[in-house]
C-alpha cells in the first residue's frame, strides 16, 4: 500500500513539501504548482504526502482518507502523464472538461502532472484556460525537470516550487529503508548526486565498477570525430542503460572538474583515469561537456533513438574539447 512512500521522512522534510503544507495550513493553497525536479522517485513521494495532507491535517497515513490516496482509490485525485507517451491535445480537453464537473466526495479535486514535459505546447494553451479561470477547489501540481518544459504563459500563472537535492546520509538512509543492501546503498547515495531516483539506479548497477570503467575509458578514447563510430553500438549506449551512463559520465566529468578546483573526486577509485580526463578537458570544456549531458537527457525524453542522442553526445565532446582549449 506504501509503494509510494519509500522516501517518506526525508521528503516530508524537503522544503517543497513544507512550503505547500505551509499553504494549506494558511488556507492559501494554490490553484497550480509547478514543482521542478528530475528526482522521479521522490516526487513519487511527494505527491502522495500532498495528496493525503489536502485530506488530513496531518498527512497520517493511517486514516481512511491517507488509506485512500495511498490504494489510489480516491476519485478526486488523478494523476497524469506518468510515463514515456506524450499527452496530447484530446486527453487535455477531456481533463479540463472533468476539471469544471462537481468533485465525486464533495472536497478538493487534485491533478498530478508527472512528467510535464510530455505535455505538447498545444496541450498546454489547452489547460491555459483552466489555469488563468481556475474553479473553486481545483488545483493542478504539475512537476518536471526543468521550467524550460513549460510555456511562459503557463509559469505565470503558476507557483513555483523547488525540490532541492537531498544529502548523502538522507539518500542512505532511504535506500536502506527500502531494502538496498548497506553497501549498496552506501555507494548509491555517494554518487547519486542527491536524487533518489539516480542513488537507487547506481546503487542497482550490478557491474557498477565495470560500467564506471567503460564510460571513463570511453572518455579518454575520445580524441576526435573518428573515434566515434567505435561506441556507437557499445552495451552502455543501450536503451536499458543510457540513462545510467549519462548518470556515470556526469559524475566523471565532474570530477574531472573537481580535479581542475583542487577537490577530492567522488570516483576516487579511479584516479588516474581522472586526472587524464582533466589533463584532456579544460574547466571550460568539461562544463560544455556537462551541459551536454543534459541536452541528452531532453532528447531522450522527447522519444529520441539512444543510438542517436548517443552520437549527438560524443560528436559535441569531441568539439568542445577543441573549442574550448
Amino acid at each position: 500500500m506504501k509503494a509510494d512512500l519509500r522516501y517518506e521522512k526525508e521528503v516530508r522534510e524537503s522544503s517543497a513539501f513544507r512550503t505547500i503544507e505551509s499553504d494549506l495550513r494558511r488556507g492559501e493553497f494554490s490553484h497550480a504548482y509547478f514543482i521542478l525536479s528530475e528526482d522521479k522517485d521522490a516526487l513519487d513521494t511527494l505527491f502522495a504526502l500532498i495528496a493525503m495532507r489536502v485530506y488530513c491535517e496531518n498527512a497520517c497515513l493511517e486514516c481512511k482518507e491517507c488509506r485512500k490516496v495511498l490504494m489510489r482509490s480516491k476519485p478526486d485525485v488523478k494523476y497524469l502523464a506518468e510515463g514515456e507517451e506524450n499527452f496530447s491535445v484530446e486527453e487535455m480537453s477531456a481533463l479540463t472538461e472533468d476539471a469544471g464537473m462537481t468533485s465525486f466526495e464533495g472536497g478538493a479535486k487534485l491533478y498530478f502532472f508527472k512528467n510535464f514535459e510530455r505535455v505538447s505546447e498545444a496541450a498546454q494553451n489547452k489547460l491555459l484556460k483552466t489555469l488563468e479561470e481556475p474553479y473553486p477547489g481545483v488545483h493542478f501540481i504539475l512537476s518536471a525537470a526543468n521550467a524550460a518544459s513549460a510555456l511562459p504563459t503557463v509559469l505565470s500563472r503558476v507557483k513555483q516550487v523547488i525540490l532541492s537535492a537531498f544529502p548523502e546520509e538522507a539518500l542512505r538512509e532511504g535506500l536502506l529503508r527500502s531494502g538496498v543492501s548497506p553497501e549498496r546503498a552506501a555507494r548509491g547515495a555517494r554518487i547519486g548526486q542527491g536524487s533518489f531516483t539516480r542513488a537507487r539506479a547506481l546503487a542497482a548497477d550490478e557491474d557498477f565498477a565495470r560500467h564506471v570503467s567503460e564510460v571513463s575509458g570511453m572518455v579518454r578514447s575520445l580524441k576526435k570525430s573518428s573515434d566515434v563510430r567505435s561506441f556507437l553500438r557499445a552495451p552502455f549506449f543501450s536503451k536499458d542503460r543510457i540513462l545510467s551512463t549519462l548518470s556515470i559520465l556526469e559524475i566523471v566529468l565532474g570530477d574531472a572538474v573537481k580535479l581542475h578546483l583542487g577537490l577530492p573526486p567522488t570516483l576516487s577509485e579511479i584516479a588516474e583515469d581522472l586526472a587524464e580526463i582533466a589533463e584532456m578537458y579544460t574547466t571550460a570544456a568539461l562544463g560544455a561537456a556537462l551541459d551536454v549531458i543534459t541536452t541528452c537527457r531532453i532528447r531522450l525524453k522527447a522519444n529520441c533513438l539512444a543510438q542517436n542522442v548517443a552520437d549527438y553526445l560524443m560528436l559535441k565532446m569531441v568539439e568542445v574539447k577543441y573549442k574550448c582549449r
